[in-house]
């Protein structure tokens, strides 16, 4: 499957995109979660390539978008930047699917901006909970961590470290895997931006707004998923007014890495649901 690079240009920086699928085909985003990039959706994205045009991006600071240090990195400021980038490129209203963090960026999107979105699909959403407790953020705004991330960026991770992250078995972290998931902690700038990161972050800011979202929405998540607490899930269930839930019984929380082509069909039969 060839994947076509294009960038975007906003005023904090070049937006990456990986894109899937021929230029005619109904439009479909998928967002990546922390500490991630438009990799992790590679086996979802080959396979909904078949019937739509699936756009990756890399959020700013992450993957292959610019890494500038002096932005906000919120997900509010990450939803305003993809908003204007789904803008430029000109394809919406798009089918709109975000993981982790990128399901609560994705969230911001469809409230800020309902008339760019189709329908929203949440796999394993952050979000309806405090985030960094105050005084981590309070010592990352006076930018005591820096020098910590900064030195653990130098020690490498390991294949048992990332099989344990991903929860899938170690003959899976093949040196290739290894490389491509870990490259974003590559840059140099990647400790300043965790430590930005913790500095800005709002989770959970969106969680008296979400009963306004009318649009047609997916929740899935895993029963073994030890990234989000399941109260956060349950709170989507429950506030997002039209909502149908699927739980993946015995996976955890990286599912398209798990379980991609389980993954694919669900989003590939609720798009079809919402044309």
């Amino acid at each position: 499957m060839s994947i076509t690079p294009l960038h975007v240009s906003l005023p904090e920086g070049n937006i990456h995109i990986a894109v899937y699928g021929s230029q005619n085909k109904i439009p479909v985003i998928l967002l990546h979660g922390t500490a991630s990039y438009h990799y992790c959706w590679r086996n979802v994205a080959a396979h909904l390539a078949q019937s739509y045009r699936v756009y990756c991006p890399d959020m700013l600071g992450a993957g292959f978008s610019d890494k500038p240090i002096d932005v906000p990195y919120s997900k509010r400021a990450q939803a305003l930047r993809l908003i204007s980038a789904i803008e430029s490129l000109g394809c919406g209203p798009v089918h709109l699917a975000g993981h982790s963090l990128g399901g609560e960026v994705a969230t911001h999107i469809a409230l800020e901006a309902p008339h760019l979105i189709q329908s929203l699909m949440l796999i394993a959403p952050d979000g309806f909970r405090q985030g960094v407790i105050p005084p981590v953020r309070w010592a990352a705004r006076k930018g005591w961590m820096n020098g910590m991330f900064r030195r653990a960026m130098r020690s490498q991770m390991k294949p048992k470290t990332l099989s344990r992250i991903l929860a899938l078995p170690l003959d899976r972290i093949t040196p290739d895997f290894m490389e491509n998931w870990t490259m974003p902690y590559t840059h140099p700038n990647t400790p300043d931006i965790i430590a930005k990161s913790l500095a800005d972050d709002d989770t959970g800011v969106i969680s008296d707004h979400v009963p306004q979202i009318t649009l047609p929405s997916l929740l899935v998540y895993g029963t073994k998923d030890r990234m989000i607490p399941k109260r956060v899930f349950a709170k989507y269930q429950a506030h997002l007014p039209n909502v149908r839930t699927e739980i993946y019984e015995g996976y955890g929380h990286v599912l398209m890495e798990q379980c991609p082509e389980r993954l694919s069909e669900a989003i590939d039969s609720f798009v079809k649901e919402n044309l």
